[in-house]
């Protein structure tokens, strides 16, 4: 075959062009199932009916109108999700590294932030629609039993090979991993299970289910499951296996796949995903057509028939890059619920207990550096994510100036080019532990020699790269090659070749040229040759021009061109090498760059497994003169902050500045040379601002007065209970803070003064004022005690010349009984008189909670036989050993009833209308008992001995 074939050919959910990388065109049928989350609900529909039944339902399972409409923006509240990846293996290459699990997690933040670059390339049908699901996720850095750990477990067992069950695994997980042996509830953490074999799939998970508990079953009906080659895009992954672990968060968060809840994509139109945005589609397998158009039902929501939303992460093509807005208030919905835990995950509370992020546990410590890459001789800045609870810091730079430092936020030179590492362990103010946080080849340092323009480079020589001129490689695969057949005028048969047509590059490697000493120039141009045929619509490639001015610290894009844009010739499924006539002149302007003593330009594949990419004749030239001056001006992300609060400060200088000399007033740090500088604002006030901009032709100023406002933050309120903070069901107790207004309660956001509590929990007001929120006041615990539960059994009718009848028909015994005719625990029938009485029974638990139950007692005045009647009953033997006969003579039995000596019914026979009957008694204890005999002529009532002896 003509096209290089991946081995183990997969199905896999995957991305399109600039760097997020595609399926090869060349893949063939799957022999791994992308997601078997249906296949999983079944399982748990047939083996735990009562957690199925408790899948999320209602608006958030079926979307009312409001959901459905996809057109509700977010909120601005970021949820913060902790994670923990748990690594099965045994001992092979499952055992993934921790960078590869990082690279994950970064790629989970940017696809749930919006920050994914291919979001900008969906097809024009959908071009407005990617949405920020305003989600982020972060390692937990506390175990459940309070050690700090990286939030990765490790656990070495053969079960890495068996996804049979991912009970047994997960059990496995629980029992061996070397963090921590127990559950980590999942209430707690979103627990990611990583190993060689999940059952013959890439990826699995559940819809919310259950309560808010945990437990092992818990664990595993509500944590992801995850192959090790679908997990991140290094390492023993790719880019092309990347996003599986988006697609399973979805469903985590309660989204379905685009065509409905189920498996098998391509069937029919009649499945849903309960979200009106994303358009009826039959769904996709394998392929990416982007104008697929499975299902017309779409007028009633769109007003048209809408094509398929193929690039959604939900489906299962190769090219997914977008959430809806509809399917981001779904699952921002989910996490407000209390099935399967998601309204606590995310919460301040949580979050400190587990460590998720910055501020919530030393054992979170990191830090940033104002840049990591950069110019010799450049100075850094260090800033620790928190500095509450910190007694001693304590920093390590190796290859910088100083090489450790004592200081809360140090600033570091490095002279010399290379790679370092960057240390810092901080000390507890409150138990003296010391917590490090360590980065390997956090800072990268360039050499700043610079050659004099112009640059001119033809790869006539076969050296390559050429002298001074580099390759960005990060993934060490196939890169820029110098082509030694094929090149363009004055330099015909060489050029610089990427080979896209058999390899697809997904990190996007780059050409780089000599740094340029641009500093005594008035204009500048950058000239090259370009020959470039797509494969097909679908298979395409690109090329952008980037350009730094601090050695790479940051690179600015002047030019990107892909697919037809770019092409010098039409697409061809042949390996692409141009005729003479199939090259194309671009010309790019550089003067915004002159007056810069270090400008680096970069040649950028853009990887599709399109075609072949040639460049050549790169001439970046420029006029020699003296540039003007520039105009300082800048912009900041916000002039209004509250103390302790940071604000961005950019410039929006023109004139090319070559550097910058900021001064902030009340400010930490109070002057920067950076471009764009994070100031840190921890006094109240109203201060200046004032930016130098200079370049090689001057220097110009600009300063804003009373710029910035700093407003204070309030003390934390008191809260005063308005009574015992203890109680009975159905009591309450009113809470109020101490402050009038601006308060928020941690109950679900109240904001009024006070609030009434009728529920068990732990309570806490801040107060807001001028924007600043104060910490939370301290809390107050309300307990709720359960009222019992009463039940009082029913009392046999009793005749008004009945003896007194001891009550027991209470539970839970130990109550008291009240009502007409009851004295103590006795109920006189004689005392009450005829009629029907309710009797009531009261009882009160060891917490002071009280309930009570009624019944109605019924006294009768038992009219007897007559004295004189013929054939009154007759009932023997008696003593009887429980085996009565009765006998009424030539009249009718219609009812027979039983009691014991408390009153209490024991046997009753209705409705027999015969003269003579047996009853058998045997089951009940020896003792006295009254038998009440009714006939068609009256009631008669016979004492009887039942003795078992």
């Amino acid at each position: 075959m003509k096209r290089l074939l991946l081995t183990g050919s997969l199905f896999v959910l995957c991305t399109s062009l600039y760097g997020q990388g595609t399926l090869p065109k060349h893949s063939t049928a799957h022999e791994i199932e992308y997601c078997s989350q249906h296949h999983k609900m079944a399982e748990m529909q047939q083996n735990d009916p009562e957690r199925f039944a408790s899948i999320m339902s209602g608006p958030v399972g079926h979307q009312d109108d409001h959901y459905q409409t996809g057109t509700t923006k977010t909120t601005g509240l970021i949820y913060t999700i902790p994670v923990v990846f748990h690594i099965l293996h045994n001992n092979g290459s499952e055992n993934i590294s921790d960078a590869q699990i990082e690279d994950q997690l970064a790629i989970l933040n940017r696809d749930f932030r919006r920050l994914n670059a291919d979001a900008n390339q969906v097809v024009s049908a959908f071009s407005t629609m990617p949405s920020d699901a305003e989600i982020e996720f972060v390692f937990a850095t506390v175990a459940p039993n309070g050690n700090c750990f990286s939030g990765i477990t490790r656990t070495v067992t053969t079960l890495t090979n068996d996804g049979s069950s991912g009970q047994n695994q997960v059990n496995a997980v629980v029992a061996g991993n070397d963090v921590y042996q127990g559950v980590w509830a999942h209430n707690k953490y979103l627990n990611i299970y990583v190993a060689a074999d999940i059952g013959g799939a890439a990826g699995y998970t559940f819809n919310p289910n259950g309560g808010s508990t945990a437990n092992a079953t818990n664990m595993y009906y509500n944590g992801i499951f995850l192959l090790h080659d679908y997990c991140g895009s290094i390492g023993t992954s790719s880019a092309y296996t990347s996003r599986s672990l988006t697609h399973e968060v979805g469903h985590w968060l309660n989204l379905a796949h685009v065509w409905g809840s189920t498996n098998n994509p391509g069937v029919d139109c009649t499945g849903t995903d309960n979200v009106n945005d994303t358009p009826a589609t039959k769904g996709s397998n394998l392929a990416c057509n982007l104008s697929a158009n499975t299902c017309t039902t779409d007028n009633a929501y769109w007003g048209f028939n809408q094509i398929d939303n193929v690039e959604n992460y939900m489906d299962y093509s190769y090219c997914s890059k977008m959430y809806t807005q509809g399917q981001v208030d779904r699952m921002r919905t989910a996490l407000t619920s209390s099935t399967g835990g998601r309204n606590n995950i995310w919460t301040t509370t949580n979050l400190n207990l587990v460590g998720g992020g910055p501020g919530t546990s030393l054992c979170a410590i990191d830090f940033d550096a104002s840049q990591t890459t950069m110019c010799a001789g450049t100075t850094v800045t260090y800033t620790p994510n928190t500095t509450s609870g910190i007694s001693a810091y304590s920093w390590s730079f190796p290859g910088g100036t100083p090489s450790t430092s004592t200081a809360t936020s140090p600033t570091v030179t490095y002279s010399t080019p290379g790679t370092y590492n960057a240390s810092l362990t901080v000390t507890s103010s409150s138990n003296g532990n010391t917590y490090p946080k360590s980065k390997t080849n956090y800072i990268t340092v360039n050499a700043n020699s610079t050659v004099s323009l112009p640059i001119s480079e033809g790869f006539t020589s076969t050296t390559f790269p050429p002298t001074n001129w580099s390759i960005y490689n990060p993934n060490s695969s196939t890169t820029w090659v110098r082509s030694a057949s094929v090149g363009n005028a004055p330099t015909a048969g060489n050029s610089a070749k990427f080979d896209n047509y058999n390899v697809n590059d997904a990190t996007d490697d780059e050409l780089r040229l000599p740094k340029a000493d641009m500093l005594n120039y008035t204009s500048a141009q950058l000239t090259f040759h370009v020959a470039y045929a797509p494969y097909d619509a679908t298979w395409y490639d690109g090329l952008e021009v980037l350009v730094s001015t601090d050695c790479g610290g940051t690179f600015t894009s002047v030019f990107q061109k892909v697919n037809t844009v770019l092409a010098t010739a039409s697409a061809t499924t042949a390996s692409f090498v141009p005729t003479a006539a199939q090259w194309r002149t671009e010309t790019i302007d550089m003067t915004p760059y002159v007056g810069n003593s270090s400008v680096w330009v970069v040649f950028r594949n853009l990887a599709g497994n399109g075609n072949n990419l040639y460049i050549d004749n790169i001439n970046l030239t420029g006029v020699a003169g003296t540039p003007t001056a520039p105009t300082a001006s800048f912009s900041a992300s916000g002039t209004a902050v509250c103390a302790g609060q940071s604000i961005t400060f950019t410039s929006t200088s023109t004139g090319n500045p070559t550097s910058y000399d900021w001064s902030f007033p009340g400010g930490t740090p109070s002057s920067s040379t950076q471009q764009n500088p994070t100031i840190t604002y921890s006094t109240p006030g109203t201060y200046n601002v004032s930016l130098t901009a200079t370049n090689s032709g001057g220097s110009n100023t600009s300063t804003q007065n009373n710029y910035v406002t700093v407003n204070a933050v309030p003390s934390a309120p008191t809260i005063t209970p308005g009574g015992p903070t203890t109680f009975c069901q159905g009591g309450s107790v009113t809470l109020t803070s101490s402050v009038a207004s601006g308060n928020t309660w941690s109950n679900g956001g109240a904001t009024s003064n006070s609030i009434t509590v009728s529920t068990s929990g732990t309570y806490t007001v801040t107060q807001t004022a001028s924007g600043c929120t104060s910490p939370a006041s301290s809390s107050v615990t309300v307990t709720v005690n359960s009222n019992p539960t009463v039940t009082f059994g029913s009392v046999g009718q009793l005749c008004v010349y009945d003896s007194p009848v001891t009550l027991t028909q209470g539970s839970p015994s130990g109550g008291t009984y009240s009502g007409t005719g009851v004295s103590g625990n006795q109920f006189n029938p004689a005392t009450a008189g005829l009629g029907t009485w309710p009797v009531t029974y009261n009882y009160t638990n060891g917490n002071g909670c009280s309930g009570s139950a009624q019944t109605s007692v019924v006294v009768d005045d038992c009219a007897a036989i007559d004295e004189n009647a013929v054939n009154p009953v007759l009932i023997y033997p008696n003593p009887s050993n429980g085996i009565l006969k009765i006998d009424a003579g030539t009249n009718l039995l219609e009812q027979i009833e039983v009691f014991n000596n408390m009153g209490q019914l024991v046997y009753v026979l209705d409705g027999e209308q015969s003269t003579h009957q047996e009853i058998n008694l045997m089951n009940v204890a020896s003792g006295v008992y009254t038998v009440r005999v009714q006939t068609d002529l009256g009631t008669q009532h016979v004492a009887v001995m039942i003795d078992k002896k």
